[in-house]
């Protein structure tokens, strides 16, 4: 053991640190006093200490515990050797000791000559540790730190965050947590693979350390201010903390300076991409005195700034907890909905606007929740499709409106077309072609009576994949049609290599196009173009009579809206197909 081992001595009262320095200082070694904790801690990062002997009862200031937490929360002194002095002899006043990080403790009144052997076995025992300590540090950065961008990892992020917000409650401070997920992410790992994926995650982190000033975080420890304020959660999610912020506005500021650095393209040899970020902004202690609840609501500001067509960032809110709690709430009872025979289906009439009939049936379902009441489509649908509750519902759908479709046949009532819509979701499910193929069997609903209604945004994913299953579709026998043409990603010339039958035109391009001439003008080269390429059209929302003729005279081939009809449930439905069929 080298006499330059320098112990640093903490003890408020005066004449138990210079018999303990004295001691020491006979027994080799050099020594330093400090008469507080803080003191003590100021003193320990301006010098190279090897050990530490800490008193535990100091009435001013910081106690023995919270000083030798504090130093174990230090980077230096996480593996330091400090031996705690107290005249506490109680189990409880021991454990507590060693839970704060004690490596041993002595009882007061010190036994001088054993203290030194002692203080000599503890740091004989951190010399030795020292050995290890290149691999436990090895082993730190594989449990705390992500191996591809190098940046802290949730654990650690979640530990620090939960310290500072002890720290932030101490000293009345705010605190910022953004939620960070790049756009359409998956669609560059699967379109590219997965190699270019990581090195645009790498990219991002560059850049994400870049866009962190040093003033934005405080944390410290042996990584640098810019990273530890940093960390990548998984996948393409990242999170930042920002620790002096004076106001709520102020997390704005960083964010939008995240939003633009992230916005710019990036090249990877013959590749650019633009890549995006949607954020998500938490503010303690307005928005979660937790690290776990902060994360929390800055994860679903974040969904919120991407459900509004990302690149831009967003507070948390009250509001978004509550529709947090509905959409669990809803999706729960989702979960139930066709046990409980809560679904219907109604019924909207097609008109062939040749023939001046009505020869088909587009359904629509409805939820009506016995806790709930009416849900509207445009919120349980969605929901349904992203916790695949809509396979389930999908197929109970397509086997009503068949076996429905039937029995109007049978009973002689002339249906050319019911017409069922399909997310991608349902379209791209394993076996989705030979279910429909079942339900056809099993209700011996003629196959070309079925058109299943497909969005655009479900022609955009595996192309390959989407042709062949439209294909088996095909050789089932069904129609196929693109609902709602016109407001997604697909084009005229797209749509030829798919097996389409028919073009939905989006209402949004019927609604007013007597005042709108570019909605008339859209509407009219839909129907032009489909018509050129073999193609029947239907146009949705006509409210009309003016809508009605014009598209009359633009040929489109079926119409429906209000107009002609409401969606109609089923005895209303059969109601009115008998009407029009006795006029």
């Amino acid at each position: 053991m080298s006499q330059q081992s320098t112990v640093i001595i903490i003890d408020d009262d005066p004449l138990i640190r210079l018999v303990v320095s004295k001691t020491l200082q006979a027994a080799g070694l050099s020594t330093v006093e400090a008469a507080s904790g803080e003191e003590g801690l100021r003193i320990f990062k301006e010098n190279k200490i090897d050990a530490i002997l800490l008193d535990v009862m100091m009435p001013v200031g910081m106690d023995g515990y919270a000083t030798c937490t504090e130093l174990r929360n230090l980077p230096e002194g996480r593996h330091i050797p400090i031996l705690m002095m107290t005249g506490l002899e109680d189990l409880e006043s021991i454990n507590r000791a060693y839970e704060v990080g004690a490596t041993d403790f002595i009882t007061k009144p010190i036994n001088i000559p054993l203290l030194s052997h002692r203080v000599r076995y503890m740091l004989k025992g951190s010399h030795t540790t020292q050995q290890l300590l290149q691999s436990e540090q090895r082993l730190h950065h594989m449990a705390y730190f992500d191996d591809l961008t190098e940046l802290p990892n949730r654990h650690f992020f979640q530990e620090n965050l939960q310290q500072m917000i002890g720290l932030a409650q101490r000293k009345n401070l705010k605190l910022g947590v953004l939620f960070l997920d790049l756009d359409g992410f998956k669609r560059i790992n699967d379109t590219l693979g997965h190699h270019l994926g990581d090195l645009v995650l790498q990219a991002t982190s560059e850049r994400l350390r870049k866009s962190i000033r040093v003033s934005d975080a405080v944390v410290q420890t042996a990584a640098s201010q810019n990273d530890i304020a940093l960390a990548r959660l998984g996948g393409d999610e990242f999170t930042a903390l920002l620790s002096l912020i004076e106001r709520n506005e102020d997390a704005a500021i960083v964010a939008e300076r995240i939003r633009v650095n992230l916005a710019q393209p990036l090249t990877f040899g013959e590749h650019e991409l633009a890549t995006t970020t949607s954020i998500g902004i938490a503010i303690y202690p307005d928005d979660g005195n937790t690290a776990e609840d902060l994360l929390k609501n800055a994860d679903l500001a974040m969904y919120y700034a991407k459900r509004n067509g990302g690149n831009m960032y967003c507070y948390f809110s009250s509001y978004m907890m509550e529709m947090a709690v509905r959409k669990l709430t809803m999706e729960n009872h989702l979960r139930k909905a066709i046990e409980r025979n809560e679904f219907e289906l109604h019924y909207q009439p097609q008109l062939d606007v040749d023939k001046a009939c009505f020869n088909g049936m587009e359904v629509l379902l409805r939820w009506n929740s016995k806790e709930l009441g009416s849900i509207s489509p445009a919120e349980f649908i969605p929901l349904a499709e992203e916790t695949g509750l809509i396979i389930h519902i999908g197929e109970w759908v397509l086997r009503q409106a068949c076996i429905q479709a039937q029995v109007w046949c049978s009973r002689g009532i002339p249906l050319e077309r019911i017409a069922v819509n399909v997310s991608a979701v349902q379209l791209l499910h394993r076996g989705f072609p030979a279910m429909v193929g079942a339900i056809l069997a099993e209700t011996k609903l003629k196959p070309q009576v079925l058109e299943l209604e497909l969005t655009e945004s479900a022609l955009i994913n595996d192309v390959d994949l989407v042709i062949s299953i439209l294909e088996q579709l095909k050789s089932v026998g069904v129609q196929l049609a693109i609902d709602d043409f016109g407001t997604g990603y697909s084009s005229l010339s797209r749509l030829m290599n798919f097996p389409i039958d028919r073009l939905k035109i989006d209402q949004a391009f019927v609604r007013n196009l007597e005042q709108n001439t570019d909605n008339g003008a859209i509407a009219a080269a839909i129907i032009a173009m489909a018509g050129s390429m073999k193609m029947k059209v239907t146009a949705e929302g006509v409210e009309t009579n003016t809508q009605l003729d014009f598209l009359k005279n633009k040929c489109c081939n079926e119409v429906q809206g209000y107009y002609l009809s409401r969606p109609l449930p089923r005895d209303q439905a059969e109601a009115f197909l008998l009407k029009k069929l006795c006029e």
